[in-house]
């Protein structure tokens, strides 16, 4: 190669390098609530739970109703409660709802960009937070890598846990490797369109970093959540898309049989994300276990 092309070539690397990293810098800048987030009713807050600063999204019940548990929204990996937006409002139309961004994620930053939390460690913040907030007990729902954080959270903390949905838990005992679940999500993604959370996502990887991005995957794949559902208490309703390639009808299925106290829904054509790609549709879909009574929660023919 000569010289022109080859300073051409530097050139243009270079060029495309800063605007990566303005574009990342930018994400990284994104407000926590947008236009779009006033247009659901989404507000937000921050408290300090224990050694951590935790900001929250929360949409307050539209309707009249009875007094009721609060509803808690557990995000999935490195993305925030930011996607958990679309099923906050959906949600809001019969109970308070409260989405937190774990340390380390959204707009919760820990003091070093290297430090990462455990799974155990996540849901002792999530305990820290409830606290802050208030919080006895309440009812929560979870996506994906989320549901591995309030697995453990409903081991060491059961009073706190009214109930859960477990909508997709990660990881599938039948791929527990970066490259396959790199690749679930990818299919995932293409079938989501248009309806996935990919803006979002960029937001929260940036406001997150690679590093802390890239360990929490590690954890995901090594984590037993397989084991830790046999020990969990509460009630629990894991939910499953017919389409979801990260989270397959026959791991949803075996995670529910593990749960002393749990069922399983399977939502028609629904894929991984079902809070933010059907947000409607996932919320009409456990608003009866939500609001049912003890002795009611699983008269259902997905039982």
């Amino acid at each position: 190669m000569s010289l022109v092309p080859a300073l051409l070539c530097l050139a243009i690397a270079a060029i495309a390098l800063g605007w990566l990293s303005l574009a990342w810098r930018r994400l990284k800048q994104a407000s926590a609530l947008d236009e779009g987030s006033r247009r659901l009713g989404i507000e937000g807050a921050s408290v300090q739970a224990g050694p951590y600063r935790m900001f929250f999204r929360f949409a307050r019940r539209r309707a009249p109703a009875p007094a009721r548990l609060p509803v808690v929204l557990v995000h999935g990996l490195v993305i925030s409660s930011r996607y958990m937006e679309p099923l906050a409002h959906s949600l809001a139309r019969d109970f308070d709802v409260f989405a937190p961004d774990l340390p380390g994620f959204g707009e919760s930053p820990l003091a070093s960009a290297r430090e990462v939390l455990s799974i155990t460690r996540l849901a002792d913040a999530l305990r820290l937070w409830l606290n802050a907030c208030g919080f006895e007990r309440a009812m929560f729902v979870g996506n994906s890598f989320g549901c591995q954080v309030l697995a453990d959270f409903a081991v060491r903390y059961p009073h706190a846990v009214d109930r859960l949905v477990l909508q997709a838990p990660t990881p599938d005992p039948a791929a527990r490797s970066l490259p396959r679940q790199a690749w679930r999500d990818w299919l995932n993604g293409r079938r989501e369109r248009p309806r996935t959370p990919a803006a979002p996502g960029r937001i929260d990887y940036a406001k997150a970093g690679l590093w802390r991005a890239i360990a929490t995957m590690r954890m995901l794949v090594r984590d037993p959540i397989d084991e830790r559902l046999k020990r969990v208490a509460a009630p629990a309703l894991v939910v499953a898309g017919t389409r979801d390639p990260v989270v397959p009808l026959a791991w949803a299925a075996e995670a529910a049989r593990r749960l002393p106290h749990g069922a399983l829904m399977t939502i028609e054509g629904g894929t991984h994300t079902l809070n933010y790609a059907a947000p409607h549709a996932f919320a009409f879909a456990i608003t009866p276990f939500l609001k049912a009574a003890g002795s009611d929660l699983f008269r259902s023919p997905h039982r």
